[in-house]
């Protein structure tokens, strides 16, 4: 399996589970949700390891979880298509 971009054209289902990556946060398993709803922050990751929240700018990689052992971090910190705001 490789690292695929919150940012990119393929989202996780709704309610699927997943590995994301944060570089402050490293790589966990969890389950993502789409709130469409919230205007700041519709993208959420929450944590089946341990009691937690976040995002996508917070965690801009993913990929399915299918039971696989925790994969490597991915190579860089942030995808291509991260948003930036310079």
């Amino acid at each position: 399996m490789e690292w695929l971009s919150f940012f990119g054209p393929r989202l996780p289902i709704n309610g699927q589970k997943v590995y994301y990556f944060g570089p402050y946060l490293g790589v966990w398993q969890g389950r993502y949700e789409i709130h469409r709803d919230d205007v700041v922050s519709p993208h959420i990751l929450i944590c089946e390891e341990s009691p937690g929240i976040v995002d996508r700018m917070d965690a801009p990689w993913w990929m399915p979880y299918e039971g696989q052992p925790k994969p490597d971090r991915p190579v860089t910190d942030y995808p291509k298509d991260y948003p930036s705001y310079e």
